[in-house]
């Protein structure tokens, strides 16, 4: 049982360019260096797990804060493993200034066996901050014919602006109640994707409706997008048929929200 932390803090330097001023660890969570964009003044960050996997009785925790005018990009460089054996959870606290921008945007979740997984998010954003939030998720080791074998996966996330509740999204998967392949859940499309754009721009419905447009226009992905009720961002889901149309989706989602919030195209994950 590992009671992990990493807290990370950003701030600008007299450049514009982002810079991580403050790094806290404990095993078995750790970073790489920050890798600046060529093309603009943020950076990319990836978050590693020592131990391989997440384990069991594992208690995770992540305090990112972005001052001011941050930018930042996470990834992780490979998915999320959940091992059996207990509960396991994942909480990550993210605090964004004025005008700061996150994007995250991780590997797959893929649990294995027996595994029971909770993950918590809570985002609070400043006035003019911006957030792009990507989860993905698949069925298990399909290689391995494991497909729902696992026992629970929960994934949360809740977001405020100036501390003012925008948005709550919960989900929860039981295979042992409910198999999530019948007709009216995932079907035969079992690896699932979701994107959140948190912004206090107008216009929310105009980019739900580019998002929904490239979703139709993808091989073995089925979605939608819709502004949030809020008024204060959009939310995306997807399924697809295998890893690599999840992947496309993803990747064509992101692009398409990161234009329409910074109008630059993503970054290329170094993977």
């Amino acid at each position: 049982m590992n009671d992990g932390l990493l807290a990370l803090r950003f701030r600008t330097d007299k450049y514009g360019r982002t810079r991580l001023v403050e790094r806290r660890q404990r095993y078995p969570m750790t970073t790489t260096g920050v890798l600046p964009f060529e093309s603009e003044s943020g950076a990319l960050i990836y978050t590693q797990n020592a131990a391989g996997s997440v384990f069991g009785g594992d208690r995770l925790h992540t305090d990112l804060h972005l001052e001011d005018d941050a930018s930042v990009c996470i990834s992780t460089p490979s998915a999320t493993r959940i091992q059996g054996n207990g509960l396991a959870a994942q909480t990550t606290h993210i605090k964004l200034g004025r005008g700061a921008f996150i994007e995250s945007i991780p590997d797959m979740i893929i649990a294995h066996p027996k595994a029971v997984y909770r993950q918590e998010t809570h985002i609070d954003l400043a006035e003019g901050a911006e957030a792009i939030l990507g989860e993905s998720i698949a069925p298990g080791r399909v290689a391995r014919g494991e497909e729902y074998v696992y026992d629970a996966v929960s994934l949360r996330l809740e977001a405020s602006f100036n501390g003012q509740p925008v948005l709550v999204d919960a989900s929860t998967f039981r295979p042992g109640e409910a198999s999530p392949a019948l007709i009216g859940a995932l079907g035969q499309a079992g690896y699932i994707g979701s994107l959140v754009i948190l912004s206090q721009k107008n216009d929310q419905e105009e980019l739900a409706t580019k998002i929904s447009a490239r979703l139709e226009e993808l091989k073995m992905v089925y979605g939608g997008a819709a502004a949030l009720a809020s008024g204060c961002g959009a939310i995306v889901r997807f399924l697809a048929d295998d890893a690599p149309a999840l992947r496309n989706a993803m990747q064509s989602v992101w692009a398409i929200a990161r234009h329409h919030v910074r109008g630059r195209p993503v970054p290329t994950l170094r993977k």
